[in-house]
């Protein structure tokens, strides 16, 4: 299963996100209620953002398993299910955690990279990139400035803030830090 588990996800990572975002909005945007529109996109962003958190975790608990004290726990008879929740998890969790919040924060742009291009979400419901679709007009780029700058200035806030809460959440948590 490990095997067919990793080669899904290298067929899921060779599709091109918002290639195919473009085309599923395109295609069934048109058809669905604005709800369905947003839960859609999640949707396709939780469909092709798994197998590099899964080829991330596998890595990390491979790399886990082959540790001394992994070896030590089993000499000294504990339990799989011990060693797992004790050993092995500990050291892989941080990890996934920093790249959950990576990834929430890259979601954040592909979205507002949709809504920009115009296949995300449709305009009554406010979204960054909603906001700076509506500045594409060079007009309103040079004489409106702050329709595009305030939006570019909060997204980007936003996505660094997020990346840095997951480093410092980390820092916190990460096992290996503990009495530095």
């Amino acid at each position: 299963t490990d095997m067919f588990l990793m080669r899904l996800a290298e067929v899921v990572n060779a599709i091109p996100f918002l290639p195919l975002a473009m085309i599923l909005s395109a295609i069934i945007g048109s058809r669905i209620s604005e709800t369905g529109r947003i839960s859609m996109i999640m949707v396709i962003l939780g469909l092709l953002n798994w197998p590099s958190l899964a080829r991330l975790v596998r890595g990390q608990i491979l790399a886990a398993r082959e540790q001394e004290f992994v070896t030590a726990a089993k000499a000294m008879g504990i339990t799989e299910m011990k060693i797992i929740f004790k050993h092995i998890l500990p050291n892989v969790i941080t990890v996934v955690l920093v790249n959950l919040t990576l990834s929430f924060a890259l979601s954040m742009l592909y979205e507002s990279s949709l809504s920009y291009l115009g296949f995300g979400v449709n305009e009554p419901n406010a979204t960054w990139g909603n906001m700076l679709y509506g500045c594409n007009d060079s007009t309103v780029m040079s004489l409106y400035w702050w329709r595009w700058v305030f939006p570019a200035i909060a997204l980007s806030l936003c996505t660094v803030s997020i990346n840095m809460a997951g480093d410092g959440m980390r820092d916190a948590i990460d096992p290996k830090s503990i009495g530095r």
